[in-house]
């Protein structure tokens, strides 16, 4: 059994260039390789250096994911304070918001708490 998924892995890796989607599928030939503790100790040991690539993969894909979540949440806070405060935001600033990294909208809305008019918190 573990040969039938070391030749889904690869294939699978072949086809499918969308990080994302190889995750999917991948968890997909995991549920359906059903594999014993046993077949997966032995593939892993005979495949150990694309289960370890496989792994690495997987956790820098999740962690990309989070951040990318945590700086939606703070696109979206950071949004409504402007609301709250300016009126809606103009297209370019939602667009600005919608592209910058944590630490920019932190900055941003460091500033929103204070700030006087939008100039006052995107001069940068």
């Amino acid at each position: 059994m573990p040969r039938s998924k070391t030749e889904a892995v690869r294939g699978l890796l072949q086809l499918e260039p969308d990080p994302e989607r190889q995750l999917k599928y991948l968890d997909f030939v995991d549920i359906y390789a059903h594999l014993s503790e046993e077949e997966r100790m032995i593939y892993q040991q005979e495949h150990a250096p694309e289960a370890a690539a496989l792994s690495g993969f997987a956790e820098r894909f999740l962690r990309q994911g989070e951040a990318r979540g945590e700086a939606r949440g703070e696109a979206r806070l950071l949004r409504h304070l402007l609301t709250k405060r300016f009126g809606e935001p103009s297209e370019s600033i939602q667009q600005r918001i919608e592209n910058a990294d944590t630490d920019t909208l932190t900055t941003w809305f460091d500033r929103a708490l204070e700030a006087q008019a939008l100039e006052d918190i995107f001069f940068d």
